[in-house]
């Protein structure tokens, strides 16, 4: 028999005894025991625990002192024995604790599982049907938590392979290259890297800072980490080491990062988008409203096997509104994202817009950034909550930085890692961290929580030592490093870190594992070592239609264009009016082609600033594998020629 959880389990166990115990006397007497004082009233008097299914109060104490003439007086913590047909009275009043609080239909059905003498935990999906409000994420009783188990429960159906990953890194070192200017390589740089000998063979050497020393840990699958840190620590160089974002910085060779097995290059080869990177500055295009900014994503990463057959607009459609329904988007479906020029959504708002991208993303690794800057209490615990959520149900490994996380926030994580001065000072479960650094010797004020607490440390205006411990607890990184080494919890992490590798070896199964989930979701056409999932085509024809959105949402600016063109041909037109038609004309008619072209010419140069502007934000989305970067120029070649050619 299923077991009644909370309030009834404690009432039954409190009834029944021990299963262990109550079985023995049950087989010694033939009756179901109970103890003698299990239902006392709050006024400290006993009363009958049970009737017959037909007896009266009178009838029953008649039996019991009938019975008590043939049973010895039994200790209070002995059982005495009554009928086996009670156990269905005992069960009602057991459960009754459980079914007050619950609604009525569930109600119903827990005492009908009652009346067959079982109980069961009722699925969270029970009477949920497709179609129903609590699925539709334009409904208000829209339930996240139900939308994403149902489906999980169709692609499991249809047999979707998902994928599962966790990361581990051992001896990590990274070191910032320290030259003040660090320029960006283009096709340009082929040609002149004979003029750059010295960047080669190292003639001259440029100073270095190490940011992260010595870093160890492992992210199973299906787990969180919360990085805690001062700012400077080297909490988003961490995250960015993780994810493989390493422009500007440089990996020791002695540094090991893999993803179950995978090593980091091969996974950003052939895995790109399967561990993503949340930039803690938010970039997108102005223009576009928050809509179509989501549905280009979700557009982006449509995998060709779908759930019910659904096409791929109508999964773009329905994946976007659901994100924007689980962090509170949909009002703004048509306002512009906007920048700090363009007027738009707020600023949690669009933070929240950068979160919803990355999510339509669909990587079993994430790293956060410090996502929940420029959001309300409320919001970042939803947000915390969400990913709780799909770390859950789809097993992703979920790497958030938060500064001055609530308690609310921190519980939800499994592990943390403190950092201090680009040092590891700890790496371990949540719910030891502040009993570690207690031990050490440092104090906890009243009221303060274990997040603000353990980054505290790490402040040496801010941390206070425990009574009679000035003198021996750490005070410098190194100090704390050396106390970590030492610890027990190091051992343990070596030792799950150890585990995990023989769990996941290098170059094993996930590998082709990896590579047969992603090739099941990939389009037609597009190579198996692709880190996309769809062909080129398609994402030539999605940057074209995006690019056509760009022009239309900022008509202003090429209404400008064109009303400039026509002045200065007028005003060029008047200059050279009535020139004659003949050789003494050529040198004029000359001139006016020369400022047509001109004049078009300079016109293209305020273009530049906005290519600028969008080189970003195609680095996050190819990042994300949206797209191949040179299909986004290809697009918007495509939409400006008939442009070009109106204003020309």
């Amino acid at each position: 028999m299923a077991q009644p959880t909370g309030e009834g389990a404690a009432v039954a166990h409190m009834i029944f005894g021990p299963p262990s115990a109550a079985m023995d006397e049950s087989n010694a007497t033939g009756h179901l025991p109970v103890s003698k004082h299990a239902n006392e009233d709050a006024s400290g008097s006993s009363s009958p625990t049970a009737f017959g299914r037909n007896e009266s109060v009178d009838q029953y104490n008649s039996r019991e002192e009938t019975e008590s003439e043939d049973v010895e007086e039994l200790p209070s913590h002995q059982f005495e024995p009554i009928h086996a047909g009670d156990r269905q009275q005992l069960v009602r009043l057991a459960s009754s604790y459980r079914t007050t609080s619950l609604n009525r239909h569930s109600s119903v059905g827990r005492r009908s599982s009652i009346q067959n003498n079982d109980l069961e935990r009722k699925d969270t999906l029970a009477g949920v049907e497709i179609g129903d409000p609590v699925l539709d994420p334009s409904s208000d009783k829209f339930d996240a938590y139900k939308w994403a188990r149902m489906l999980m429960r169709t692609l499991d159906e249809e047999d979707f392979k998902q994928r599962r990953a966790g990361v581990v890194f051992k001896n990590l070192n990274v070191s910032g290259s320290g030259s003040a200017l660090n320029l960006q390589k283009n096709v340009g740089s082929v040609f002149l890297a004979p003029f750059r000998v010295g960047d080669y063979i190292h003639l001259s050497k440029s100073p270095e800072k190490k940011i992260l020393r010595d870093f160890d840990g492992v992210l199973k699958s299906g787990e969180m980490l919360v990085v805690l840190g001062r700012p400077g620590s080297g909490c988003s160089t961490l995250l960015k080491t993780i994810c493989g974002e390493l422009y500007g910085l440089d990996l020791e060779k002695n540094s090991t990062i893999h993803y179950n097995g995978i090593d980091q290059k091969k996974m950003l080869k052939e895995f790109r988008g399967e561990v993503v990177y949340n930039q803690e500055v938010d970039k997108h295009f102005p223009h576009l409203t928050v809509g179509q900014t989501l549905e280009f994503a979700a557009e982006a990463r449509t995998p060709a096997h779908r759930a019910k057959g659904a096409s791929r607009k109508e999964w773009a459609k329905h994946m976007a509104a659901v994100v924007m329904a689980l962090f509170g988007l949909s009002h703004t479906y048509n306002t512009k994202v906007g920048n700090d020029f363009v007027r738009g959504v707020s600023g949690g708002e669009r933070k929240r817009v950068s979160i919803a991208e990355m999510a339509l993303a669909g990587a079993p690794i994430a790293a956060w950034d410090n996502s929940t800057r420029g959001l309300d209490a409320a919001t970042a615990l939803k947000f915390v909550k969400s990913l709780r959520m799909a770390s859950n149900l789809s097993g992703s490994a979920q790497v958030v930085a938060i500064y001055q996380a609530s308690q609310a926030i921190y519980d939800i994580f499994d592990k943390v890692v403190v950092l201090y001065e680009g040092r590891e000072i700890f790496f371990g479960r949540c719910d030891e961290a502040e009993k570690y650094f207690l031990d050490m010797g440092w104090h906890n004020p009243a009221r303060q929580t274990v997040a603000d607490f353990l980054t505290s440390v790490t402040n040496p205006q801010e941390r206070q030592a425990k009574k009679g411990m000035d003198e021996k607890v750490p005070r410098t990184p190194d100090e704390f490093v050396k106390y970590w080494k030492e610890s027990s919890h190091y051992e343990n992490l070596k030792r799950e870190i150890e585990d995990h590798e023989q769990e996941f070896p290098m170059g094993g199964n996930l590998v082709n594992e990896f590579a047969e989930s992603k090739r099941y979701q990939q389009a037609k056409h597009t190579r198996a070592k692709s880190p996309y999932l769809i062909s080129v085509p398609m994402q030539v024809k999605l940057c074209t239609k995006r690019a056509y959105q760009r022009i239309w949402m900022d008509k202003t600016s090429t209404i400008t264009t064109i009303i400039g063109q026509v002045a200065m041909a007028l005003i060029i037109g008047s200059i050279f009016y009535g020139t004659p038609d003949a050789s003494a004309g050529f040198f004029a008619k000359g001139s006016v082609l020369f400022f047509a072209i001109l004049l078009n010419a300079l016109i293209s140069i305020s273009e530049i600033n906005s290519l600028y502007d969008q080189r970003p934000i195609v680095e996050k989305q190819a990042s994300y594998a949206f797209y191949h970067p040179w299909t986004e120029a290809f697009g918007g070649i495509v939409s400006d020629v008939p442009v070009k050619f109106v204003i020309g």
